[in-house]
């Protein structure tokens, strides 16, 4: 399989950097020896969870509380199913949705896998944290409402007798890794969660939620496809913490499927104008046909669609470049607002370059996140000046939850 490469661009391509390759304003590199990590919060008896947002870095870590704030108000928030009923959530529902989808990001579940789940804690507790009379132990824990099912708890209505101790069925962290799984999750694949079920990202979102759930109403779940959707909107919004900010529910550039043909950092170049130190990551679907969706990794203005680049500048600075792209086949142009998720065009094969591919890089030339401002930058590392601001995509992207080309299997790193 041949590697995607790329040359560097003309300085005067690069977010920050005039013709003369000098910086637009002065750079100052921030490193922040600081991880924002969400712990549960027990308020005046009931309960509340925040998110949790793992900023990973080399740097080291600490602690902070975050809250979440969106493009709807995340105090309330009216959704409705598929046959027209409507139910308002409040702040208790709307921070459980939070604890789900943070952790789903942090485990590198789609946004398809945030969805099940999200459906599934409406059908099953309509996001709220259930104890049960019938487990005298589980009130003991903070919980929003008291059931009777079998013995059943917590948003997601796993029992006691296969799930997990009360204890830790009554943590809302454990109940969300029991439901997702896979490799890592605490059930070791008994029972399955929905990593563990074969072929579910292929499934209908309510059948694949059925076949975690194993319910006596097993089409009842189809019906919140719609509100889910609304809540991962308006509460992936924004992640607001401790000393910055993070903006904007993240999503992943490509389809499923794609693999990384070049990492960030030097490398060996056969690509004749190609750089040697890779200020990005290259992602491709094999065979690398051109016109794959591209999509927005985070909200922002594009400022830059020149030949090769198409750049997004991000309401906290830092700017995300999509290289490669033909410019008659971008779905948006300078001055225009775009939102995660959003395609803004399709691979391309504009040289240099040995495929179709995207290249994805990310400048913190303007940033104002501390967050983001603690990443290691490529000047650091030895990169030449034009990349100086630069920073790893895998890195930055954790900050948001999302593992580009996770382990799993699912991205080959060639």
């Amino acid at each position: 399989m041949s590697t995607t490469l790329e040359r560097p661009a003309a300085p005067s391509d690069l977010p920050g950097v005039d013709a003369e390759g000098e910086p637009r304003g002065s750079r100052k590199v921030i490193l922040w020896v600081v991880a924002l990590i969400l712990v549960p919060v027990v308020l005046f008896g009931g309960y509340t969870m925040f998110i949790m947002v793992l900023l990973g870095s080399s740097m080291g870590s600490g602690s902070g509380e975050c809250t979440t704030t969106g493009t709807s108000p995340t105090s309330s928030l009216e959704v409705e199913t598929t046959g027209g009923s409507k139910r308002t959530l409040g702040p208790t529902e709307l921070n459980h949705a939070a604890t789900i989808l943070s952790i789903a990001r942090s485990l590198g579940v789609s946004v398809k896998g945030q969805q099940i789940a999200i459906m599934t804690a409406l059908q099953e507790s309509g996001l709220k944290m259930y104890a049960n009379s019938s487990v005298p132990a589980s009130l003991d824990y903070p919980h929003d409402a008291v059931g009777s099912d079998h013995d059943s708890v917590n948003f997601f209505q796993q029992r006691v007798s296969g799930w997990g101790t009360v204890a830790e069925l009554m943590d809302p962290t454990y109940a969300t890794k029991a439901f997702f799984g896979g490799p890592e999750g605490p059930n070791q694949g008994s029972p399955r969660g929905l990593l563990d079920v074969p072929g579910w990202e292929s499934m209908p979102l309510g059948k694949a939620a059925q076949t975690v759930q194993v319910s006596a109403y097993p089409d009842a779940y189809d019906k919140w496809e719609t509100a889910a959707q609304q809540i991962i909107t308006a509460v992936g919004g924004s992640v607001s913490c401790e000393g910055g900010t993070v903006v904007g529910q993240a999503a992943y550039p490509m389809d499923p499927g794609y693999q990384m043909t070049s990492g960030y950092g030097p490398r060996e170049v056969t690509v004749p104008g190609a750089s040697s130190w890779h200020a990005g990551i290259d992602l491709q679907q094999w065979p690398g046909p051109c016109g794959d969706p591209v999509y927005a990794v985070l909200p922002g203005t594009v400022t830059l669609s020149s030949t090769l680049w198409l750049s997004i500048r991000h309401p906290d600075g830092f700017t995300v470049s999509y290289l490669h792209m033909y410019k008659s086949e971008r779905l948006v142009d300078v001055g225009d607002e775009v939102t995660a998720g959003q395609q803004i065009g399709v691979t391309g094969n504009v040289p240099p370059s040995g495929g179709c591919h995207l290249h994805l890089a990310v400048s913190t030339t303007g940033n104002t996140n501390p967050a983001v401002a603690q990443l290691t930058t490529a000047g650091s590392l030895g990169a030449p000046a034009m990349y100086a601001d630069f920073v790893n995509p895998e890195e930055f992207l954790r900050l948001y939850g999302i593992e580009v080309c996770p382990a799993d299997g699912t991205c080959r790193r060639l």
